[in-house]
């Protein structure tokens, strides 16, 4: 069969999106986060007790269906299993080995307890590191190896400057044991970190820049290709959506 001259056709460009703009923004990028952030941060004022287990009871619902899932794929599969053998094996049986011990150990609790605070942060930072880059790679950006570097780069500061808030002066819960680091020093170490910060930024703004034009395929004319990727991306600017990528900013 004659092949068009016009090329492939148009219609078999990839949309930015995994299952569309709000889905993945709301729910895969984390945007409810923010108002629950804020409810949490005023209920604390009247009843902590209360609205800390009702947070609990949320994360029955939502987190440990994520770790349930994470769970699903690390261990149904044979091929990822054996491929992810330091966490599906030897992390794991550190994990059991550490449940043990703090049950005869009760001394050993707050360190846990102290290390999941600091490890949970760092988590987070590579989750939105890792959509930052799926979303750009789906929008048609190739970051270089400089540019990968520069935007993890960015997020590891972030990570760090959360860091010493948490690290700073003496702790006042009996369950979180901090190095007590002088906020003098924190001050100065979170100013030096914000500066090398900037340049990070300006790298990660010209990558969501390059993936807003990739986004927009052209054909042989040089006019802009309507596809069901663009249409939805339209409509979705045109709703005041933002990009995913900003919004792992």
């Amino acid at each position: 069969m004659k092949k068009s001259a016009a090329g492939p056709p148009a219609e078999s460009v990839r949309s930015v999106w995994v299952y569309g703009p709000w889905l993945d923004l709301i729910v895969g990028c984390g945007a409810w986060s923010a108002p629950l952030l804020l409810l949490a941060y005023y209920a604390s004022r009247s009843s902590a007790l209360g609205w800390s287990i009702a947070f609990y009871g949320l994360a029955l619902f939502f987190n440990y269906p994520h770790y349930m899932a994470t769970i699903y794929r690390a261990y149904h599969n044979p091929a990822d299993f054996h491929k992810y053998r330091i966490f599906t094996v030897h992390i794991t049986a550190l994990i059991a080995l550490t449940l043990i011990l703090s049950h005869f150990w009760f001394r050993a609790i707050p360190w846990i307890f102290t290390l999941y605070l600091i490890w949970s942060p760092w988590h987070y930072s590579g989750q939105n590191y890792g959509l930052f880059m799926m979303f750009a790679r789906r929008g048609g950006a190739i970051p270089s190896a400089a540019g990968r570097r520069a935007l993890y780069s960015a997020f590891l500061i972030s990570y760090l400057i959360l860091l010493l808030s948490f690290l700073s002066g003496a702790s006042n819960d009996p369950l979180f044991v901090s190095p007590g680091i002088p906020e003098r020093i924190s001050y100065v170490a979170v100013l030096a970190l914000g500066v090398a910060s900037r340049g990070c930024v300006f790298r990660r703004a010209a990558i969501a820049a390059e993936c807003s034009r990739s986004c927009t395929p052209r054909n042989t004319s040089g006019s802009p290709a309507t596809t069901p990727a663009v249409r939805q991306g339209e409509k979705a600017r045109a709703a005041g959506v933002p990009s995913p990528t900003s919004l792992c900013w």
